[in-house]
């Protein structure tokens, strides 16, 4: 997200605390297809109250800001110490260039072969500006920092060959969505296959809907949810409105899409990455 995009959510989110609707300006039409934010009636955008809580906690997980509270921080310390005292002052954090990146095999970017991590690891954490091409044919987006390192313990499809993972990132300074997301769609190209591997939740489907990806790695058999074995109580589900709301707006969800969130409705109940992990459950790869 740039500086404009998020002046103009701030602009529209103080006016607008209870939701509404705004002429389709080229900001409104963004936030719309990049954020699924609203919905669009011929020449306007409308949104509700639940989205608007949606966006604010997205740019807070993308970002590391409060978007209601707090200005935009454009340069890096060290664009700032070249003309300030204080370098901290009004920059972002240290590691937001930085994306976090892993293969099992080996690593192939910028016409080079890197050998893989030897010990057990959460990858490299590389500048994002500085990878020029990318030589592996697939790409992963992954959800959770837990998958990063414990790939190799993954039940994956044999059509996965040899891709680079890339975490997607969260709320905290050092490791913000936004440089990841930016690098995934920047090698959305024909030399590439985008996958997304996301939680099995509304959240989750609503992640891989909205990231550019092709393809969506997920359990084989969404039912999953129904057999598991935890012994404590589903509350995931219950804090997914706004995701449930924005899938129940899309007028044609794919076909494993529908499947897995029809059973969710139904049961009411999720699947985090870290399940999949635990649990050796089959993954496979859907088109979206």
């Amino acid at each position: 997200m740039n500086k404009q995009v998020f002046d103009y959510c701030k602009r529209l989110l103080q006016k607008h605390d209870q939701g509404g609707a705004v002429k389709l300006s080229p900001s409104a039409r963004t936030l719309h297809l990049e954020y699924g934010f609203g919905e669009i009636d011929r020449a306007y955008l409308h949104f509700s109250y639940d989205q608007r809580i949606s966006l604010i906690q997205d740019i807070k997980r993308h970002l590391a800001l409060d978007v209601l509270s707090q200005e935009y921080q454009a340069k890096s310390r060290q664009e700032n110490a070249r003309h300030k005292r204080n370098e901290k002052d009004n920059s972002y954090a240290v590691g937001r260039d930085f994306v976090l990146i892993n293969s099992l095999e080996s690593f192939q970017f910028n016409g080079q072969v890197y050998p893989a991590m030897p010990l057990t690891s959460l990858g490299l954490y590389v500048k994002a500006e500085e990878i020029k091409s990318i030589q592996h044919k697939q790409i992963v987006l992954v959800e959770n920092l837990e998958i990063m390192a414990n790939l190799a313990a993954l039940n994956l499809p044999k059509q996965l060959d040899n891709p680079l993972w890339l975490y997607r990132g969260d709320s905290q300074e050092k490791q913000q969505t936004g440089t990841a997301y930016g690098f995934f769609k920047r090698f959305n190209n024909d030399q590439h296959q985008l996958i997304c591997f996301s939680d099995l939740d509304p959240a989750g489907i609503q992640i891989a809907l909205t990231c550019t990806a092709a393809y969506w790695l997920t359990p084989k058999d969404s039912a999953v949810i129904e057999f598991s074995v935890a012994k404590d109580v589903e509350k995931e589900w219950f804090k997914q409105n706004a995701a449930v709301q924005y899938l129940k707006n899309v007028k044609n969800l794919p076909d494993k899409c529908q499947t897995a969130f029809e059973l969710m409705q139904h049961n009411r109940k999720t699947l985090k990455q870290e399940h999949m992990l635990a649990h050796q459950i089959p993954l496979g790869l859907y088109t979206l």
